[in-house]
């Protein structure tokens, strides 16, 4: 039973994902364009308390989460120069705008 709901968990926890980073991508999917080189992890996780009605702790895990995935996928890279907090992100626009949801 144990392996069971930790399957199951593990299931919904990569739906969550997969729909809350669906979102993400479409969010700059319509707002960057080339021009638009950076964006903040804030902009992340406000847009995951305003669509998902997340706790601020909780957009904070739930986006780090996200963008970890998009850094995967080459969307994201950190910016050299932003060595203090490492908020600041890099967008692949090409790669995004190429990204299918």
């Amino acid at each position: 039973m144990d392996e069971k709901e930790r399957l199951l968990k593990e299931k919904e926890k990569a739906r969550l994902l997969k729909e809350r980073t669906t979102s993400v991508v479409e969010m700059l999917q319509s707002t960057y364009f080339p021009g638009h080189s950076t964006t903040a992890k804030r902009v992340i996780e406000r847009h995951l308390i305003r669509e998902f009605g997340l706790k601020p702790r909780e957009a904070t895990y739930h986006g780090s989460n996200v963008i970890e995935k998009l850094e995967i996928e080459g969307i994201f890279s950190h910016v050299p120069e932003d060595t203090a907090r490492n908020a600041l992100l890099k967008i692949n626009i090409r790669k995004l705008q190429k990204y299918s949801i």
